[in-house]
C-alpha cells in the first residue's frame, strides 16, 4: 500500500510540475510576443516620424519594408547559426573555413539584398528619405542596445 501511495504522490508531482512549467512556459513566450510587439512598434514609429511619409508613400513603403525586414532576419538568423551551432572546437581547419565561407556568402546575400531593396525603396521614396531610413534605423538600433545594457 505504502509503495502505491507513493507511486501516485510521484506521479503527481510530476504532473503538477509539468503543469507549471507548461503555464510558465506559456507565460514567458506571451511576455516575449508582448515586448517584441512593443520593439516592432517603436521602430515603426522611429521610422515614420524620421521619414515624413505621405500616405501615398506610406502606402507603398511599408510592404516593401516589411518584406525586406523579413529576408534581412532570416540572413541574419542563418549567420548567427553557423556561427554559434558550429563550433570551431573539434572541427577540421577546412570544416572551418567552410564555415566561414558560408558567412562570407550570406554577408555578400545581405549586401546583395540591400542594393535589390534600395532600389525598390526609391520608387515610393525619395533619395533623401532613403538615407533617413538608414539613419533611422541605426537610431534605434543603437537605443535597443542601451535599453539592454540597462537591464
Amino acid at each position: 500500500m505504502n509503495l502505491q501511495l507513493i507511486k501516485k504522490l510521484k506521479y503527481g508531482l510530476s504532473f503538477t510540475l509539468l503543469l507549471f512549467l507548461s503555464v510558465n512556459a506559456a507565460q514567458a513566450q506571451r511576455r516575449s510576443e508582448e515586448e517584441m510587439k512593443k520593439i516592432q512598434d517603436s521602430k515603426v514609429a522611429i521610422i515614420t516620424n524620421r521619414l515624413n511619409l505621405t500616405s501615398e508613400q506610406s502606402a507603398g513603403f511599408w510592404p516593401v519594408y516589411n518584406e525586406y525586414s523579413q529576408k534581412r532576419r532570416e540572413i541574419h538568423r542563418a549567420q548567427r547559426r553557423i556561427i554559434n551551432d558550429k563550433k570551431a572546437e573539434g572541427k577540421t581547419d577546412e570544416q572551418v573555413l567552410g564555415n566561414l565561407k558560408e558567412v562570407q556568402e550570406l554577408r555578400q546575400k545581405e549586401l546583395d539584398l540591400d542594393k535589390e531593396y534600395q532600389s525598390r525603396f526609391l520608387k515610393v521614396i525619395s533619395a533623401n528619405q532613403v538615407i533617413e531610413l538608414y539613419k533611422a534605423e541605426k537610431a534605434f538600433n543603437d537605443m535597443l542596445l542601451q535599453r539592454l545594457k540597462q537591464q
